[in-house]
């Protein structure tokens, strides 16, 4: 129980912080499942090299390791930010895309093209990456040497689903905040 609260508490004050103190209790659902997916998903990769198993069909990886995984997770934070926003504002929210001059409307649209991607391509990679090296050093040297790779892909998964659900409540955060 005291894990449970722990880990709500830290999900809360996450959404808090990012979000802002009105704002901030309807979203940490959001925010919280975004956070303890992304976090399980890595683990359960960072665990066990899973890579070294192959099926008929593919292998057995992290659910993160997939672009798929990745890019549907950034549309989703996507569409709740773009949801916060005109639910709050209703269509005053696209006024935000021309201030503070309309000559940087297609930087403002840029920018929400280029949010998902970066969210997408930074988790992907990141795990990708941690999967790839350990596959590699256990068909090297199957023994001692990588599990502190091991440890440290563990600690690297934590801070990929901490910094995913950082960015996805900075983002909600700026869409509701009125300038």
């Amino acid at each position: 129980q005291n894990f449970a609260e722990y880990i709500l508490e830290f999900i809360r004050d996450l959404a808090k912080t990012q979000i802002g103190e009105e704002d901030y209790r309807s979203w940490i659902p959001f925010v919280g499942t975004v956070f303890l997916f992304v976090f399980v998903s890595n683990w359960s990769g960072a665990l066990m090299p899973w890579a070294l198993l192959e099926l008929p069909n593919g292998e057995l990886a992290a659910p993160t390791n997939d672009i798929n995984t990745t890019v549907t997770l950034a549309l989703l934070t996507s569409v709740s930010y773009f949801y916060a926003g005109l639910n709050k504002k209703g269509l005053g929210y696209f006024g935000r895309y021309i201030e503070p001059t309309p000559v940087l409307l297609p930087i403002n649209v840029l920018e929400d093209f280029t949010k998902p991607l970066s969210l997408s391509f930074r988790l992907f990679g990141n795990i990708l990456a941690d999967e790839l090296v350990v596959a590699v050093l256990v068909s090297l040297v199957p023994l001692v040497i990588p599990i502190p790779i091991m440890l440290l892909g563990l600690f690297t998964s934590a801070i990929q689903a901490l910094i995913f659900a950082t960015l996805a409540g900075a983002y909600i955060g700026e869409s509701l905040e009125g300038h």
